[in-house]
């Protein structure tokens, strides 16, 4: 095969193990809008409740992450060495840990559900941490769904799969669309009321319902599809603490570096919180623009990770390099083209969420800062997802803390509140972050020391 011909061949590779994790990310963004754009029309108060929430909750999920980036990358290595009695033995490890973890999780975030929030959001305003209290009771009941979910399409993807959870995806985001727009405003014909208006508690039970079926749906996959990973349900569960410990050793720097991450999130939310219920609303509005530019950015670091990861595990150096460049590439190209028309249409994005002139003017000059460096974004999860692949996790941790702690954190305070910028401070310390970490990642990929790491 002539060199050309090879790489259309590895770039057709790369984007036919993209393409289902960008639809899958499309539907969780689009279904994330327009959740979030109902609960928008509701009050500021209400959108400023869910996003603050949301935060929250997505901190606690970094555990969870990393669990399922341990096993994305162990069966990703495992199927590249063709061993696939092993790869379902990671995939039944990674079940099992995944469950003793939720029951823990769900049981002691619900009793301590009211000091959490107060030790978090306690300066907003009462009508805002009433909405926030009662939304987090109940999507934390949705909680151990959305482990299982994550974990078991880590474990999908790292054996070639992007298809399933996809699918899967789908399911869950329809059936939470279809809630959300019956149980938010409520239905109401001929002067008769179907179903009322729960507002921001049919907001939190549309998502819980669908979470739950999703994870019912992830469950039967796993023991009745037809897939290489797939478990016996006559099969007797066994502990297997060596696999399960390398597993951990994967996974432990991975939730560490979410842990990071979510972490610097959710104290620029805190920060966010004492500058005003508006604020909070276009901190919000920034945070969905974000998802929407991450959209096909996550397909591209998927497939990269599953690629890289199975490339090595064959010992196949110059492929796996060859992969990581090609997937770079591509999305920087069309993460280029989304923050164009986000900078372009930044305003009526804003319009999308709220009917406040003043949230919309605000949200639109976000929207505009966050746009111009997108390109910065895509590099930055791409390359991440590659080192992952090889094992260079301390090097991930240590730039997610430098990026995320010294530049988001640091800058956005300092601009944010002390030179009084408010929102727009926050998201210029958010860009700073973007570029160092884009930075970072670029030069230890051209070192290439993770080419020949052990996991």
């Amino acid at each position: 095969m002539e060199r050309g011909e090879h790489r259309v061949s590895l770039q057709k590779e790369v984007l036919e193990l993209a393409w289902p994790s960008i639809i899958e990310q499309m539907l969780i963004m689009m279904v994330g809008m327009i959740s979030t754009i109902y609960v928008g029309h509701i009050s500021t108060a209400a959108i400023a409740a869910v996003g603050m929430i949301n935060s929250l909750v997505f901190f606690f999920q970094a555990i969870f992450a990393g669990l399922s980036t341990g096993s994305t990358v162990i069966v990703a290595r495992l199927i590249g060495e063709e061993d696939d009695k092993e790869a379902r033995l990671a995939v039944m490890q990674s079940l099992i840990m995944c469950i003793f973890i939720f029951i823990c999780f769900t049981v002691f975030g619900y009793i301590l559900a009211v000091p959490l929030i107060k030790a978090f959001f306690g300066t907003v305003s009462k009508e805002v941490f009433d909405l926030g209290l009662l939304y987090y009771r109940i999507v934390l009941l949705g909680m151990p769904f959305v482990i299982i979910d994550i974990v078991l399409g880590g474990a999908l993807r790292g054996a070639g799969d992007t298809r399933t959870p996809m699918y899967i995806t789908a399911t869950i985001n329809i059936i939470s669309l279809i809630l959300n727009s019956l149980l938010v405003f409520g239905v109401h014909f001929g002067g008769h009321v179907y179903i009322p208006a729960y507002g921001v508690k049919g907001s939190a039970l549309a998502v819980t319902i669908a979470r739950v079926i999703g994870g019912f749906i992830q469950l039967y996959v796993l023991y009745f599809g037809k897939r290489k990973i797939n478990l016996d349900i006559r099969e007797k569960i066994r502990l297997d603490f060596g696999m399960m410990m390398r597993i951990i050793r994967v996974g432990i720097p991975a939730s560490l570096e979410q842990l990071i991450m979510q972490g610097g999130f959710l104290v620029m939310q805190v920060i966010v919180s004492t500058m005003g219920t508006a604020s909070i609303a276009v901190y919000q509005i920034g945070m969905n623009a974000n998802s929407l530019a991450f959209m096909p950015i996550f397909g591209f670091q998927l497939a990269a990770t599953s690629l890289v990861g199975r490339s090595l595990g064959a010992r196949r150096i110059l492929l796996a390099e060859t992969y990581g460049k090609l997937s770079n590439k591509i999305a920087v190209k069309v993460i280029t083209v989304i923050g164009i028309l986000m900078f372009i249409f930044a305003r009526q994005l804003a319009a999308l969420y709220s009917s406040d002139p003043e949230v919309i003017r605000m949200g639109s000059v976000v929207i505009r800062i966050f746009a111009a460096i997108e390109p910065m974004l895509a590099i930055m999860n791409v390359l991440s997802g590659i080192l992952r692949a090889a094992g260079d996790l301390l090097y991930i941790v240590l730039t997610a803390f430098v990026g995320l702690w010294l530049f988001r954190v640091a800058i956005g305070y300092t601009l944010g509140k002390i030179f009084a910028m408010g929102v727009y401070g926050i998201w210029i310390g958010i860009c700073f972050d973007f570029v160092a970490r884009s930075l970072m990642y670029s030069y230890r990929f051209k070192q290439g020391k993770w080419k020949y790491m052990k996991v």
